[in-house]
């Protein structure tokens, strides 16, 4: 099991206490506390008491926090992953998350800007201010934080983004912002998209 500094613990709690209940802000601060000291994390080494272990990783898990590295077949979907309670299972934290987490750990506060920024540094200066603007307008139309390509291009004209909406996603879905979705949606024949909930948790973003 991981050490981590509790002054690191107690910062990451004042964050996840706007989201989330006392509660479980205790349990997800230990939980982003072991996985940050890491690229990739094993189920034993978070630092959560046994009692608080199954319900701990789910709830990292629906949350977007830790994503099991393995999944269903070759997709690479958040919702792809497959989820088990083993000490052995390996985990990693999407890029924006990790940003998010690691500002948040040294300051206290959350800044959702400040890690999509971050994440998207390596793009066009421009690019990055359009994909600040789109993600900001999403907000009240991501349901879930899920919602549809036809929508997201809509919302994106008439907010005036000029940068292809499909570069925007492109780029998100790398810098772990966002994820295609694969199941439930398929027949359907739309495109759907989840947007990685940190950033809409920040009440100044959007």
């Amino acid at each position: 099991m991981i050490t981590v500094d509790e002054q690191t613990i107690s910062r990451l709690e004042r964050v996840l206490a706007a989201p989330f209940e006392i509660d479980d802000a205790r349990t997800l601060a230990r939980v982003i506390g072991g996985a940050l000291t890491s690229e990739n994390v094993y189920a034993e080494q978070i630092p959560l008491a046994a009692e608080d272990f199954r319900d701990g990783l789910l709830m990292a898990f629906e949350e977007r926090i830790l994503i099991p590295v393995r999944g269903r077949g070759s997709g690479s979907s958040w919702e792809d992953r497959l989820l088990r309670f083993t000490p052995a299972e390996m985990f990693f934290m999407p890029h924006v998350a990790r940003i998010f987490f690691e500002n948040a750990a040294q300051t206290g506060v959350m800044d959702a800007e400040a890690a999509v920024r971050a994440v998207l540094s390596h793009h066009p200066a421009r690019h990055v201010d359009q994909a600040v603007a789109f993600l900001k307008k999403m907000k009240p139309h991501a349901d879930s934080c899920v919602a549809e390509g036809g929508l997201m291009v809509e919302v994106a004209k008439k907010a005036g983004i000029t940068t292809d909406v499909h570069d925007i996603v492109d780029a998100c879905v790398i810098g772990g912002i966002m994820s295609p979705c694969t199941r439930g949606f398929a027949t359907q024949g739309f495109a759907w998209y989840e947007f990685h909930p940190c950033i809409y948790w920040d009440p100044q973003f959007g």
